[in-house]
């Protein structure tokens, strides 16, 4: 009995911190290392426990959109976050991006466009699915590159533009 709660929790542990990505598929002018960069974002979104490790990815007054609310700076972000996945544990996200493409490239930032579906399980719960779109400006550097590097203070926006269905759990059972 001891080994299945073991096994059962460590399952658990895996659906809480494994961003699926073989779906990722990106367009035109989408650089390579953005893949890494996403990743590593949507995991520290998935961890119930972050804190730093979510929000250094984010300018000094960043901005995360989420159902039309905002959260601007650190402290307002982890709070959010902590609102949308509760540090106790008890709920799970997956995410599984999909097209990926380039929206807007200035001297100052670059915006990629994530389509992309959201697991979400709740501990004693069904998994349901969600679909997503989000925009991610990422800051540039002062000769017009990125620091693709996770977790560089140049996250300017984590912006959810659309969720559908609003509600969580959906009535979309997870494949």
């Amino acid at each position: 009995m001891k080994c299945f709660s073991a096994l059962a929790a460590a399952s658990l542990l895996g659906l809480a911190t494994a961003v699926d990505m073989s779906g990722y598929v990106a367009g035109e002018g989408v650089d390579a290392e953005f893949k890494n960069y996403l990743d590593v974002l949507y995991y520290e979104a998935e961890l119930s426990t972050a804190t730093t490790g979510f929000t250094d990815f984010f300018i000094p007054n960043g901005k995360l959109i989420v159902r039309g609310r905002t959260a601007t700076g650190s402290a307002d972000i982890l709070a959010f976050k902590q609102q949308l996945m509760p540090p106790n544990g008890n709920k799970h996200w997956n995410h599984l991006p999909n097209i990926t493409t380039v929206v807007e490239d200035s001297a100052e930032r670059k915006t990629f466009h994530v389509l992309g579906l959201i697991d979400t399980t709740y501990d004693g719960g069904n998994c349901s699915r969600a679909y997503y779109v989000s925009e991610f400006p990422i800051q540039k550097r002062a000769d017009g590159t990125i620091d693709f590097t996770p977790k560089k203070g140049n996250l300017i926006e984590y912006n959810d533009i659309d969720i559908n269905p609003l509600v969580s759990p959906t009535d979309i059972p997870c494949e």
